[in-house]
């Protein structure tokens, strides 16, 4: 092909790109009023009075990935320069809204379970067209409301893409749809810019320093602040009950032990062996005996998974959870998907997931995690899966990747 072919090729997909931002820009603006209404009501969120405009060129907006509903929150907080938006694969394989998503909001397409270095070049090959990223720099939703790390490249992305840095926070989301939950709560999110950087100040920092700023600016404890908070702690109402899905976030029962005999019902969770106990609408258990937050059940939960890893005896690890398997294929396509009972099993001298239509050793899985509350990704040497609960079910599937990486820990 010649040069002058290949020099009106490029020019043909730029007018197409900037045709379709301009397209973007449209139906944002159209949906911008109601985004911001919507988000008023129904969580009572506030934001401070930053303007992006400010900025010359664009944004990487690093934020604490709160709950589902952060890209809104900060794409309506900071609405007057449209957002670019990293998300999870998975969100692209929901029928009805992973196309419509992508067709109007341009997503840059993760894939949890795998590696992220092609979706980092991804991310700066958009900001140098113009386009200001939004990134939750976790990785993933917290379980329990207390700030996860910082994602090891996110100094090296920050720092070569050229835009200025901007730290978000997100003060109250965690429960007004917590990870687990069922459903969403009225109580009340407020939002801020913590810090900008401009290029050249980050041009200064190395790649740690970078990411230990940025893990200073968004870190956020959801307990601390209902503690701290003048007025008393705020009151999140569900109208499902508070507890509602709870199940899905801790797994072992404090009273007998046992793990996968949990269940919520209303503001309550219990175990058939009847112990139970009431999480109240600010977040914390009523009474605060054995737990007074999540944070320390989720604790409990890890110690006594490892001490049923470490007596190392041929054993069901966990067993009985209804699942479907799927392979996914190039494009965000399922090649094939299966249904069955999950367990994580010891023997041999090894452990495998035993996952319908296929076995796993968890020593050759390259990386698993979570996608939503009942879906785990996954990648070994012969491809990329999900594993989803069954519908319906608030089936504990986080056991499987806490088990894993205390597995691969020792």
């Amino acid at each position: 092909m010649s040069k002058s072919a290949d020099s009106k090729k490029t020019s043909d997909r730029e007018k197409e790109r900037e045709k379709e931002d301009r397209r973007r820009l449209r139906f944002w603006r159209s949906i911008e009023p109601f985004v911001v209404k919507y988000l008023q009501c129904k969580f009572n969120f506030e934001w401070d009075g930053f303007d992006p405009r400010e900025i010359d060129g664009p944004m990487l907006v690093a934020v604490n990935h709160a709950c589902a509903y952060d890209p809104i929150l900060v794409g309506a907080a900071l609405r007057k320069k449209p957002l670019t938006f990293i998300a999870s694969e998975h969100i692209l394989r929901m029928k009805v809204w992973g196309p419509f998503l992508d067709k109007h909001f341009s997503l840059i397409p993760h894939q949890k379970g795998a590696k992220g270095s092609r979706t980092a070049l991804v991310a700066m090959k958009r900001i140098k067209r113009g386009e200001s990223i939004f990134l939750a720099v976790e990785g993933e939703q917290t379980w329990d409301g207390v700030s996860l790390p910082v994602m090891p490249y996110t100094g090296k992305l920050a720092k070569g893409c050229g835009a200025t840095l901007v730290t978000y926070r997100l003060d109250g989301a965690y429960l007004s749809a917590p990870r687990w939950s069922t459903g969403t709560r009225k109580g009340r999110i407020y939002g801020r810019v913590v810090n900008v950087y401009s290029p050249e100040a980050l041009k200064k920092m190395s790649d740690e320093e970078v990411e230990s700023a940025i893990a200073r600016d968004i870190s956020f404890n959801t307990w601390e602040w209902q503690k701290a908070r003048p007025g008393g702690p705020v009151r999140y109402k569900s109208k499902n009950g508070s507890a509602e899905g709870l199940e899905r976030a801790v797994f072992t029962c404090p009273s007998c032990g046992r793990s996968g005999g949990l269940k919520s019902e209303g503001d309550h969770i219990g175990c058939k062996c009847g112990f139970k106990v009431r999480f109240d609408e600010t977040g914390f258990f009523d009474p605060p005996k054995p737990f007074e937050t999540i944070v320390e059940w989720k604790e409990y939960d890890r110690a006594s998974l490892k001490e049923t890893l470490d007596e190392c005896k041929e054993r069901v690890i966990f067993s009985g959870d209804p699942v479907t398997l799927i392979k996914i294929g190039k494009d965000h396509t399922e090649e094939w998907a299966r249904e069955g009972l999950l367990s994580l099993v010891y023997r041999g001298g090894r452990y495998e997931l035993c996952a319908p239509g296929r076995n796993m050793r968890i020593d050759e899985i390259s990386d698993m995690t979570m996608a939503l509350a009942g879906r785990i990704v996954l990648s070994d040497k012969s491809g990329y899966y999900e594993i989803r609960a069954g519908k319906g079910r608030n089936t504990n599937l986080r056991k499987y990747v806490i088990a894993k990486e205390l597995i691969r820990s020792e």
